[in-house]
């Protein structure tokens, strides 16, 4: 019998599996395939829309479940588990597997899913695996409550929504995006037009409503991201707080700027352009450390506790699945707090909750709980 049967109880440990997630069944094989595998609950989906009977099933003495699939997924496993009357979420490893990782990147795991997999039930074992505690945001439509990672509504979901519809893969995606510029600039092709046209509507931020009514980005999310190449939030989050954004420019400032937004930059305010001798004092005296440049008012780039947008568009996205609106206000705050399991490689911050490992010689326990 191995180390890992020995130490670990097979209930403790579960592994569910979307099949459907990316199409990836051979990297799915060889996790099944793995001596890891053997001493796990295995949970095989047919469908996602199965998962409810499989989460319902976990009992108290389940300590970990690492989840194969994408970030819709895990949308989906989150938002069961809290909507069930118990209402409780065991620690959770995101090991990859679908089309979208975001949420399985962000917690460090990069590497393949079989890979991920084998390292967190080892590091489980030893004691040594890292968790993240951090909080859900709360997405309430109505009467309609959901939870998730990231928020965004506009024309980039709209925009996403097209790409839903249509053939997916790296080069439609390309197509689209190279589309949807040239729509912005030309009008050209027209069936664009309409989804690159700005947002109509409200944004309060912390019962502050913003000067605007309408708006190219809004978006709130727990992590730094937005997806995995673009980052665009600045200020760090605190335990009682998410990140926001929200721009109130017209559709081809947006895209002009919206590279240098992706990477976290601070556009200028048009208005400082009109002084140029005094603005480039400005900003230089900003990378000198000393005062700041002038940057666009009408772009808001920063932490929160309560969001809310009052707008008509059809669309709008919790962690990449496009979800239909029903009209009425959208508000956004904190929801129940999580674990997740994380690699060794991710910063550790103030809201952090980690097993670690104790010297073996006075090792009282496998894990030790430590609260920064």
């Amino acid at each position: 019998m191995s180390a890992l049967s020995q130490k670990t109880d097979k209930r403790e440990l579960v592994l569910l599996c979307n099949p459907q997630a990316g199409g990836r069944w051979k990297e799915l094989a060889g996790i099944l395939d793995s001596q890891e595998a053997r001493h796990v609950r295995r949970i095989v989906t047919d469908s996602i829309a199965d998962v409810g009977p499989a989460l319902a099933n976990l009992g108290d003495d389940t300590k970990l479940v690492c989840i194969y699939g994408g970030d819709g997924t895990i949308h989906r496993i989150i938002n069961r588990l809290f909507s069930s009357e118990k209402a409780w979420c065991p620690p959770l490893a995101f090991i990859g597997g679908g089309t979208m990782n975001l949420a399985a990147g962000w917690c460090g795991l990069t590497s393949s899913p079989e890979k991920n997999f084998r390292q967190v039930c080892q590091m489980y074992q030893s004691g040594e695996l890292l968790f993240k505690e951090i909080p859900l945001l709360r997405i309430q439509q109505g009467d309609r409550v959901r939870w998730g990672f990231i928020f965004g509504t506009g024309p980039i979901i709209r925009i996403v929504n097209e790409y839903e519809q249509s053939g997916k893969g790296k080069a439609a995606a390309l197509v689209l995006a190279a589309e949807a510029v040239l729509s912005i600039w030309t009008n050209i092709p027209k069936r664009l037009n309409p989804m690159t046209r700005e947002l109509k509507g409200e944004v309060t931020i912390d019962g502050k409503k913003l000067p605007y009514d309408q708006y190219t980005a809004v978006f709130c999310s727990i992590t730094s991201r937005i997806n995995p190449i673009v980052e665009p939030f600045i200020k760090p989050r605190t335990r009682d707080t998410f990140h926001c954004a929200a721009y109130a420019s017209n559709r081809r400032e947006f895209s002009f700027l919206m590279p240098f937004i992706a990477r976290g930059m601070l556009p200028i305010d048009p208005k400082a352009l009109l002084r140029p001798a005094s603005t480039w004092k400005k900003i230089a005296m900003s990378y000198l450390g000393k005062g700041s440049f002038p940057t666009d008012p009408r772009y808001v780039n920063d932490v929160a506790s309560e969001f809310e947008v009052h707008t008509d568009e059809e669309f709008f996205t919790i962690d990449g699945e496009i979800l239909p609106s029903t009209g009425e206000p959208i508000k956004v705050s904190l929801g129940p707090r999580i674990k997740l399991a994380v690699s060794p490689t991710v910063e550790l911050g103030p809201t952090m909750r980690l097993a670690a490992k104790v010297p073996r010689p006075h090792r009282p326990s496998r894990h030790l709980e430590v609260v920064s």
